[in-house]
């Protein structure tokens, strides 16, 4: 069976390659940036494709990507954008449409085309992973957290609209695993509102996934 996980060129994404890998899955993944890390996925037979998620073009092919496999049974929706927002409403309205092209409209092209593939297997699946923060947003976040609202929305549409034939779920992490750019007062003004007072890690997240794998 393959799955496809996006935004795997580094953190989770890449995480997620290894441990589907490790577990006897054939994995696609798509990545924006090359990175050297890239080399260890190629190494272990991770099939790699560029895409931009902000061009629909390259979206598209990702698709023609899977389009030569007839085992695709799970797509990990992964691939994120995050920055603050800025300053300038000019530069905030530009944040927004690439988070909303990222995190809504490229999981929406990719979910709408690979489907039919997704139906075809015994228990297709597809899992968005989405933020704990979507359900308290910060208003220095708001573009980043509406766009992860939007994509828990979309999921749970196409839950509706798939079954029986492919389940949709979600992941909603938490602080898993702060970027190097955080601070270390963001750090302890994130963890004195996490109940665990540390960063999650990433095995957390691959649980979750393997609890949906049980169903594949």
């Amino acid at each position: 069976m393959r799955a496809l996980v996006t935004g795997c060129g580094r953190r989770l994404g890449f995480y997620l390659c290894e441990q589907l890998v490790a577990a006897g899955w054939q994995v696609t993944g798509s990545y924006r940036s090359e990175r050297p890390e890239l080399d260890r996925l190629r190494d272990v037979g991770v099939e790699l494709v560029q895409a931009d998620f902000t061009r629909e073009e390259e979206v598209g092919a990702v698709v023609t990507a899977l389009a030569a496999h007839e085992d695709l049974a799970l797509i990990i929706h992964n691939a994120s954008a995050f920055e603050p927002q800025a300053a300038d409403p000019a530069v905030q309205l530009a944040q927004f449409d690439q988070f909303y092209r990222v995190h809504m409209a490229a999981p929406f092209q990719l979910n709408r085309a690979l489907a039919p593939a997704l139906a075809r297997q015994p228990n297709g699946g597809i899992i968005h992973i989405t933020d704990i923060y979507i359900h308290a947003p910060a208003p220095q976040f708001a573009a980043y957290v509406a766009t992860k609202a939007g994509a828990h929305s979309l999921a749970m549409s196409f839950a509706r609209e798939l079954a029986p034939a492919v389940r949709v779920n979600t992941i909603e992490p938490g602080p898993i695993l702060f970027l190097d750019e955080h601070g270390d007062d963001w750090r302890q003004q994130v963890l004195a509102k996490t109940p665990l007072a540390r960063e999650g890690g990433l095995e957390p997240i691959w649980q979750a996934v393997q609890m949906s794998l049980k169903h594949i």
